[in-house]
Order: structure tokens, then sequence, then C-alpha cells
């Protein structure tokens, strides 16, 4: 049973259930997240007072809401939930690197925007 100190260390990740890599970066992350610090939600199922933002606005990206409140968005969010997992801080902190804070979000916003056009295998 989650404790209230469990609860306020988790980091909420809304995501598309629609997409086949979102799915399997899903699966990646639950597999690795040994102290199970980073909970998934899709947004298209999750309830409108479940959503930080308008619908709309998870449809482009990937959003998270840490312990403290702040949401991120995309790149940063992708490199917050690296920093949570063990053993994946590294690429977290590599990702936070010129020139990846430069490439990183162009990046990430072109594989987000063809994400359903991707063939997973």
């Amino acid at each position: 049973m989650e404790t209230p100190t469990d609860i306020r260390q988790r980091l909420d990740v809304w995501m598309d259930g629609n997409c086949s890599l979102c799915q399997r970066s899903k699966a990646w992350c639950e597999t690795r997240d040994r102290n199970g610090r980073v909970r998934f939600i899709d947004f298209r199922t999750a309830s409108g007072g479940e959503l930080p933002l308008t619908h709309d606005e998870h449809q482009t990206s990937m959003w998270i809401r840490d312990h403290d409140g702040i949401l991120l968005e995309g790149f940063a969010a992708w490199r917050r939930i690296m920093a949570e997992i063990p053993g994946w801080k590294w690429l977290a902190r590599l990702g936070s690197l010129p020139p990846f804070t430069l490439i990183g979000p162009h990046l990430y916003n072109l594989i987000a925007a063809n994400r359903h056009n991707l063939r997973l295998h």
C-alpha cells in the first residue's frame, strides 16, 4: 500500500496510450523502476480532473509533474524520468549538456509529431 510519502515522491507521467513507442517506453521504464518512482497515466483515458493541462495540450507531448508540483514537457520531461530510473541518471545528466540541450528538444518534437507513423516490431 502506498504511503502519503510514496505518493509525494512519485513522478506522474501523462503519455499517449494509443502510441506504440510510448507503450514500449513505459514498459522499458517500469522494468527498471525498482522503487516505483514513476507512474504512467494514459491521458486519453484519464478524467479531466486528473490532467494537469487540456486534452489538446497532452496530444502533442508527454508531460510530467514532479513531487514539487513542477510540470515539465517533452525532452525536459524525458530527462527527468531518466533521472528517476536507477542506473540511468548519467543519461539525464548527459542530456543536460550541449549539444543535447539544443538538439534534444527538436528531436523529441520530431519523434512526438510522427509517433503514430513509426513502425515498431
